[in-house]
């Protein structure tokens, strides 16, 4: 029997809100090809699978509804939800994951998450900044990458709330995911991240995308502790603290719904 749980992570004090992710804690691997099926059944942006290895200290893999991926924020919080409210884990929990061990533990500002930084460089080729430029409706923005993901900065924050997205077009960039940005005046900076190419066209929100925008608006900002908002549809916020190369991300987490499957995973 498949168990699982679906939490809604980084939630603000709107009901509903902040980005729903599915956990399921096994206790033993499951094929690669069938977390790929339950996380296309369960259509959320990513299914956690986590494996004890020892104490406090679990194997996580993450799929969206059609790949895997490397790094996924909300469903890491997600997973030490679960982990602390339904199988009882105190203290500071270790993952082991695709990205290098990964930590949460309890702080003031909710649950958080000890990430890897992953800087951006901005680009160079003319052709590739207009066609995020045009994607994205600012002749003038700034355009980072790191080849996987991409990174578009404005100076507008209204901009970031009305954009409406051609999904489409988005789509035909030579890039899997985009954090779209600007600076706040009721936070640090908003953003918004689009990743049709994953297989989740928005995202509501999204923990490894500030591996890139912390040391990106540290570094403009001249500060290391940074509040971010993503305003998708849900909505979400972050509290972000840099530490060299390290960046932690805190947030809050309501587990919604609890389930098993009736047939064989």
């Amino acid at each position: 029997m498949l168990e699982f749980y679906v939490v809604n992570a980084f939630t603000t004090e709107r009901p509903h809100s902040g980005n729903p992710a599915a956990v399921c804690i096994l206790k033993n691997p499951l094929s690669e090809s069938v977390m790929q099926q339950v996380a296309a059944q369960h259509n959320l942006s990513e299914t956690a699978f986590v494996v004890a290895k020892d104490q406090n200290l679990y194997n996580i893999r993450w799929f969206t509804p059609s790949c895997e991926v490397d790094l996924c924020g909300h469903a890491t919080l997600a997973a030490a939800k679960v982990l602390r409210d339904y199988f009882g884990v105190k203290g500071t929990i270790y993952f082991d994951s695709a990205s290098g061990e990964l930590t949460v533990c309890d702080t003031a500002n909710g649950l958080t998450l000890n990430f890897p930084v992953r800087k951006m460089a901005a680009l160079s080729d003319p052709y590739l900044i207009d066609q995020y430029r045009a994607r994205f409706n600012d002749p003038k923005a700034e355009v980072l990458s790191n080849g996987d993901k991409a990174m578009v900065i404005v100076s507008d924050e209204v901009a970031i709330t009305d954009f409406i997205p051609d999904f489409s077009a988005i789509s035909e960039l030579p890039c899997k995911i985009v954090y779209f940005s600007a600076k706040s005046h009721s936070v640090d900076f908003v953003c918004r991240v689009f990743a049709p190419n994953a297989g989740i066209p928005e995202d509501p929100v999204t923990g490894s995308a500030y591996t890139s925008l912390a040391p990106y608006w540290a570094a403009q900002l001249g500060k290391e502790s940074l509040t971010a908002e993503q305003r998708s549809a849900r909505g979400g916020l972050v509290t972000l603290q840099l530490d060299k190369e390290r960046v932690n991300i805190s947030g809050n987490a309501c587990t919604v719904i609890k389930g098993e499957w009736l047939i064989e995973a």
